[in-house]
């Protein structure tokens, strides 16, 4: 699947007889992934997950990918099950009117809960569910530290919804690139410190000033 997707949808892939064996049989659920492609690095095949998306796996050998700035991705999992997804969220809760719109999964709230709640669909249970989390770099030239609300956000969700937060890596002044297993758990990171590759805060930066412009649903707080 290439290029954006606007709603969930639901893929199966059969292993072919006599090819080796990459990956096993997948159902998965994606919403805005921004391109499907091999890694060979990883020898799999890779989900980019965009802000303001997420991408949900099952059974799955593939892994999910994202580039972070001030964002913050979390990646749950059922280990039983091998079940597992990753989100990427820019703000940390929307309180205004709950009006669905493109950038709903901007917010914290919002992406936690339908990455959650597709993993339960998909036979996740959530007594079960292990998180990981990334990102919340203090890398946007602004005076408000939007990755340190991330972080303020993400721990008062996880003790809200009591639920198991086992790994960090949040905050500091980098951006991050975050690929994610679900079938095993296993995440690997990379600093980025290369100025190729601080890109990420331009993008988010382009991002963020987008949604100034969006009026649907109220007003945007931003902080």
């Amino acid at each position: 699947m290439r290029g954006l997707v606007s709603e969930r949808t639901h893929n199966v892939m059969e292993k072919r007889p006599g090819l080796k064996d990459r990956r096993r049989r997948i159902e998965a659920v994606e919403a805005k992934v921004g391109s499907t492609y091999f890694n060979q690095h990883f020898n799999a095949t890779v989900h980019q997950v965009n802000q303001g998306g997420y991408c949900v796996l099952v059974q799955s050998e593939d892994m999910i990918m994202t580039t972070l700035g001030s964002c913050i991705s979390v990646c749950v999992y059922d280990p039983l099950i091998r079940v597992g997804g990753m989100n990427h969220f820019l703000l940390p809760e929307n309180k205004g009117a709950e009006t669905k719109n493109d950038f709903s999964m901007r917010y914290g709230n919002n992406a936690m809960e339908y990455l959650i709640n597709d993993i339960l669909r998909c036979g996740g249970q959530r007594e079960r569910l292990v998180l990981k989390a990334f990102g919340a770099g203090n890398v946007l030239k602004i005076k408000a530290d939007i990755g340190a609300k991330n972080i303020e956000f993400l721990h008062q969700y996880v003790k809200a919804e009591n639920l198991y937060l086992e790994t960090c890596d949040l905050g500091g002044n980098y951006p991050r690139r975050v690929a994610f297993c679900p079938s095993t758990g296993k995440v690997f990171v990379r600093i980025l410190r290369r100025t190729s590759d601080l890109n990420i805060v331009a993008q988010e930066t382009k991002f963020r000033n987008r949604i100034e412009q969006e009026t649907l649903g109220g007003e945007v707080e931003l902080f």
